[in-house]
């Protein structure tokens, strides 16, 4: 079961990394390439990057426990992010698929995000705010709709979610990566206008 597991992770880190290197590794041709159309060389280097920054990831939401032994009221099944990735400056929806088993009357939503392992950013929310309540005993879904500030950077970031009752009894915690891309195709487009 381990082998599989680290198996798994390896190619999760394979198919997010690759397209990386490849972009770097070209970029490093074109740096010694003594041919005429070097400059068109590098522009297609970049936008290869960029293009690989505005590709969906082949990864699929992990949704970790904060607690692995923790018996939470909530359940997590799975996140759906639109658009995946997030683009800059623009709506994105996190919708986060779960069950309890028993009835909620309310409560809050803490959520913190880190950029490579350091915190950027804490919001708080009214649980009746993120889905409708009372919420029965069954599946539920805890929707979340926010646009980007333009200075955002791109790159992979970790989102953890804590879910709290009334009595701030914590009913789950949770975290996953997601990545944010910039905002539009406009600015790959302008690339070449921009480097010549």
């Amino acid at each position: 079961m381990n082998n599989k597991f680290n198996r798994d992770k390896k190619l999760r880190l394979f198919a997010t990394v690759s397209p990386y290197l490849a972009s770097l590794s070209l970029f490093s041709f074109c740096q010694v390439a003594s041919m005429e159309g070097s400059a068109l060389c590098k522009i297609l280097a970049l936008l290869f990057f960029w293009v690989c920054l505005a590709v969906p990831s082949v990864e699929a939401k992990v949704v970790k426990y904060c607690d692995k032994k923790g018996d939470y009221d909530v359940k997590v099944k799975g996140v759906e992010i639109s658009p995946d990735p997030v683009a800059i400056g623009k709506p994105a929806t996190f919708s986060i698929s779960a069950s309890t088993g028993k009835a909620i009357s309310g409560g809050k939503v803490v959520i913190d995000v880190s950029f490579f392992g350091v915190h950027v950013h804490t919001e708080s929310h009214d649980l009746c705010e993120e889905t409708s309540c009372p919420i029965s005993e069954g599946n539920f879904v805890l929707s979340h709709t926010q646009s980007l500030p333009g200075f955002t950077p791109p790159g992979r970031y970790t989102l953890k979610m804590k879910m709290e009752d009334e009595r701030k009894h914590q009913l789950s915690c949770i975290s996953f990566n997601f990545n944010i891309a910039f905002g539009s195709s406009a600015a790959v487009e302008q690339l070449p206008e921009i480097l010549m």
